[in-house]
């Protein structure tokens, strides 16, 4: 199966070969492979379904510079969308800038100049984000480790890395390719720490995915429960358009954003921007998957024919 061949066995883990991210190799990983198969499966038979009922594509989208595997997000969404993927650009109604990379210098342009998606979101590192992220919010999730004095989150700037450990400041050196965050108490009790991964299409949220993770997995991605809710139970109206605003300022029109929600003074950050959003979440049950993707179509479908006709 295709799903397979992007991985490989190196030094006692798996290698992604599309990013080069190390995944430990763990009986929980293969269950969860066998998860995101089974779904894409899934997936597949049902757009094969629609294919022979005679199912007309709502429009033809091309990706550049690399076509989604079947494992991100957006892939099956364009399945359930009547969206269909063209390899030639020239055939395209759309386009969507798709890169698994945190960082270019430059946009890069869209091949023709029909609409595209997500063409300026071509710097998500986390420096970035957090800028972007003051900027549209008006407080800050950086601080200084060299000033400041308490704990601290210590992370890679990029994306994937799940590397983050809490430090206490200040700090004499700091780590090259690293940034430096308030320490959030993510606990809606205390003791569970959840993340609120927040799928985003045209700046909107159709629902959200409530990540739970023990203490000692808390900045890691694996979660021990994932719950599909709706939108407007943790996230207030007023939120709600700061997260367009920041979506918008992002140039991120299709993707996943990291929210945490800090126990102590009430309010949201985020902490994390992804443009090559993987999903959902292989914790859901296989009907949950089903609904997550079916939202997230019906919103970019919306999307998609909002832009045709502008």
């Amino acid at each position: 199966m295709a799903f397979f061949s992007d991985f490989e066995f190196s030094g006692g883990g798996i290698v992604a070969k599309e990013t080069g991210a190390q995944i430990p190799w763990s009986a929980g990983f293969a269950r969860d492979a066998v998860r995101v198969a089974s779904f894409i499966g899934l997936v597949q038979g049902l757009r094969a379904a629609r294919v022979f009922s005679g199912r007309e594509p709502r429009a033809r989208i091309s990706f550049y510079p690399k076509k989604p595997r079947s494992y991100y997000a957006i892939w099956p969404v364009c399945q359930l969308a009547d969206v269909r993927i063209v390899d030639d650009p020239d055939e395209a109604d759309i386009h969507f800038f798709f890169e698994d990379r945190e960082f270019r210098t430059a946009p890069l342009p869209a091949p023709t100049n029909r609409p595209a998606f997500n063409v300026g979101c071509f710097d998500i590192r986390k420096s970035v984000v957090s800028r972007v992220f003051e900027e549209v919010f008006g407080y800050s999730l950086n601080i200084d480790p060299k000033t400041h004095r308490g704990e601290a989150v210590e992370k890679s700037e990029l994306n994937g890395k799940h590397d983050g450990k809490i430090v206490s400041c200040p700090l004499a050196e700091t780590r090259p390719g690293h940034v430096y965050q308030r320490l959030i108490d993510n606990t809606f009790d205390g003791r569970e720490f959840i993340d609120i991964r927040t799928p985003v299409v045209g700046g909107k949220a159709p629902f959200v995915y409530l990540k739970r993770r023990t203490r000692d997995l808390r900045f890691s991605n694996e979660n021990h429960r994932v719950d599909l809710a709706p939108v407007d139970a943790l996230l207030s109206k007023k939120e709600r358009a700061q997260i367009a605003a920041f979506t918008s300022a992002m140039a991120l029109d299709f993707g996943g954003l990291d929210i945490l929600r800090d126990r102590a003074d009430g309010r949201i950050y985020i902490v994390d921007a992804n443009k090559t959003d993987m999903g959902p979440p292989s914790a859901l049950a296989s009907a949950e998957k089903l609904q997550a993707i079916r939202g997230l179509a019906d919103a970019f479908a919306e999307l998609v024919d909002d832009r045709l006709k502008a």
